[in-house]
């Protein structure tokens, strides 16, 4: 025999069960009621559409000027100096790695240049300079060439630096960059032009080695 009145836990009256769940009881305060009937309601804006609202972003710095518009547009033979001056690089990176490959091979070694990781020019002048000096005991003139090829390349590493890391703004046909130290440079296309030649002439040298 089941007791069919329980005792309410907030009314301390008995109220009816129904089938284990008390029949009538109160709402928790705090808790909002939902019937069968009961559906939420979005409140509608001025237009009367509901849940509309409105996509444009508001400005958070209205103050600020417009982007773009004290930035003076760079000249696009500036910007293909640039990338002419980086394609070099990347070029010269290349041939140097091909020329080690194949005197690697001539000495028997098969092993990929770099490993898994792409070498930097510094190691790669570094290994060239020690196969050249084997394949080469005799003849310093071929260490002489590759040792003013180093020194050629460190000061283009660091124009290269400046240029691709450190271009801030561009003025009429130069690009105006900042070094390590925040102190700025004015590198015009004249100057990109002949630091890629410069480049040019040392991956023919490393071709001809």
């Amino acid at each position: 025999m089941t007791d069919s009145y329980r005792t309410s836990a907030s009314t301390g009256l008995p109220t009816s069960v129904d089938d284990g769940a008390p029949a009538g009881h109160p709402t928790p305060v705090g808790e909002p009621s939902f019937g069968p009937a009961t559906s939420l309601s979005i409140p509608a804006d001025e237009t009367g559409t509901a849940g509309s609202s409105d996509t444009e972003q508001p400005e958070l710095f209205p103050h600020l000027p417009q982007s773009g518009d004290d930035i003076a547009a760079p000249d696009r033979r500036v910007l293909e100096a640039i990338g002419a001056l980086v394609l070099a690089w990347g070029r010269l990176e290349q041939t140097t790695a091909a020329k080690l490959a194949t005197m690697r091979q001539a000495f028997g070694d098969v092993r990929i240049v770099g490993g898994r990781a792409r070498p930097t020019m510094p190691k790669l002048l570094a290994e060239l300079r020690a196969l050249v000096a084997m394949r080469d005991r005799h003849d310093k003139q071929v260490l002489t060439v590759i040792s003013e090829i180093d020194g050629a390349l460190q000061r283009t590493a660091q124009f290269r630096l400046l240029v691709v890391d450190g271009a801030q703004s561009c003025e009429d046909d130069a690009v105006i960059c900042h070094d390590l130290k925040n102190s700025p440079h004015r590198v015009t296309q004249a100057d990109l032009q002949r630091e890629t030649a410069q480049l040019n002439r040392i991956r023919s040298q490393i071709a001809a080695l």
